[in-house]
């Protein structure tokens, strides 16, 4: 599917119909695997968009912690990340699909598996003119 990256889905024949399973890695870090099942693709779609907003809360929340290392004032929440520098330039962070955005326009700026690159990048623009 294409609008679910990283996402092995099958379509196999089970007892009354058709069975959709879906199934990858976790996030890098994390260990395991997700997975998720169901007797139809509108509902599996439902599923792998659950996992996907799990994913990414997770990804900003670590998000936060590598900024604040870097001594960044940083917030997650359920889909955005707000970062404001030591000179009180804020800039706002989004994440989905597996991949950081900048929230005003979704330019990505790197994936959740590197969040280092999405440092780097907010770290940068504080330094960018207003």
């Amino acid at each position: 599917m294409k609008e679910f990256p990283g996402w092995l889905v099958e379509v196999k024949d089970v007892p009354g119909g058709a069975g959709w399973h879906a199934w990858r890695p976790s996030s890098p870090g994390r260990g395991g695997f997700f997975g998720a099942q169901a007797d139809g693709l509108g509902l599996l779609r439902e599923l792998l968009e659950e996992a996907d907003g799990v994913d990414s809360w997770l990804a900003l929340r670590d998000l936060a912690v590598e900024l604040r290392k870097c001594g960044v004032t940083a917030t997650a929440y359920d889909t955005t990340l707000t970062a404001t520098g030591s000179g009180g330039r804020t800039r706002l962070v989004a994440c989905r699909r597996g991949m950081f955005r900048w929230l005003g326009g979704g330019r990505v700026i790197g994936p959740i598996g590197d969040p280092l690159v999405t440092v780097d990048a907010v770290l940068a623009a504080f330094e960018e003119r207003p």
